[in-house]
């Protein structure tokens, strides 16, 4: 009876090593595809900015002008220089849109209040936890328009939390899961009116 139930125990922990082996090579996998499409995206994007007509910014239109790209609206793009990021921003935010690129989650920088969601691949925000106060973060939407923010605060919500990141008095925050999926990181960030940052 003790054999069995250790035979029974050690080929639960094989199975148990082979499922976790499994998903690294599945979260690797998407993470390497999520950075080929973001670089593939944000050459687009920037094509896509460089033939816009300039038209002046309407200061009373909420609406964020986006540019479709293979299928998909976009808003603009993100950079967080201290982790090495340039990553496309969608529209439209769902859990396919999300294997692809970060997605506006709430909000828009006109109203001074958008919310960037992104799975935790190395190469989308993955490492947002490394981030401190003081970082500088662009945004730089389809009319090219290059806004400046300061990261003001991190901290880790539950998933029931999600409410907490809309309409908090933040310009702008970034959000993703922890790796245990347990938790949510939120990074909050103020506007900062300059065009040459310190960080």
């Amino acid at each position: 009876m003790k054999r069995k139930a250790a035979i029974a125990f050690m080929t639960t922990g094989v199975l148990c090593i082979v499922f976790a082996m499994g998903l690294l090579i599945y979260n690797n996998i998407e993470s390497s595809n999520a950075q080929k499409n973001a670089i593939v995206i944000m050459d687009s994007i920037r094509i896509a900015m460089a033939d816009s007509p300039e038209e002046p910014d309407d200061p009373f239109d909420e609406v964020m002008k986006t540019k479709e790209i293979d299928g998909y609206d976009y808003i603009g793009y993100l950079s967080v220089p201290v982790l090495e990021l340039d990553l496309p921003v969608m529209s439209e935010c769902d859990y396919d849109r999300l294997k692809i690129s970060p997605c506006r989650y709430y909000g828009s920088t006109k109203t001074d209040n958008l919310v960037i969601a992104a799975h935790n691949y190395r190469y989308h925000f993955g490492y947002l936890g490394h981030l401190n106060p003081g970082d500088v973060i662009t945004f730089t939407d389809m009319d090219s328009n290059v806004l400046y923010y300061a990261v003001d605060s991190l901290e880790l919500l539950s998933p029931s939390e999600s409410e907490k990141v809309k309409d908090t008095g933040d310009d702008l925050i970034l959000y993703t899961c922890t790796y245990s999926g347990e938790k949510r990181v939120v990074v909050r960030c103020s506007y900062m009116d300059t065009t040459t940052p310190t960080r």
